[in-house]
């Protein structure tokens, strides 16, 4: 679906530096994707270029949100792990959701 000058055009609109991140509606408003819902093609795009070695990393719950190129290795470090513990947790949820079924539906476990 994309491929590297997808890419260079998402590197050249994804400015470098925490403080200088940028939300997805602007991404996608940029690249001239479309905007509404949660700019699902974009994210995906962004997926592709870390999948293809690029650090792009966002945050949504602090100041600033949005996306951007880290080239700080601590950063990068505790990116990593809060991905780590948010996969965790979401394991676990699915987990515990099996757990609850079958503990519900005896005859009828999943």
């Amino acid at each position: 679906m994309f491929n590297q000058n997808d890419i260079n055009l998402l590197i050249q609109i994804i400015p470098n530096g925490r403080q200088n991140a940028i939300i997805a509606r602007v991404i996608a408003q940029r690249l001239g994707y479309p905007v509404g819902g949660n700019q699902v093609k974009t994210r995906k795009l962004i997926d592709f270029a870390i999948d293809n070695g690029n650090v792009i990393l966002s945050s949504s719950g602090r100041i600033p949100k949005g996306y951007w190129i880290s080239a700080n290795r601590q950063e990068t470090i505790d990116y990593i792990a809060s991905l780590r513990n948010r996969a965790s947790e979401i394991t676990d949820r699915a987990d515990n959701l099996r757990t609850g079924w079958n503990n519900i539906n005896p005859n009828n476990q999943i």
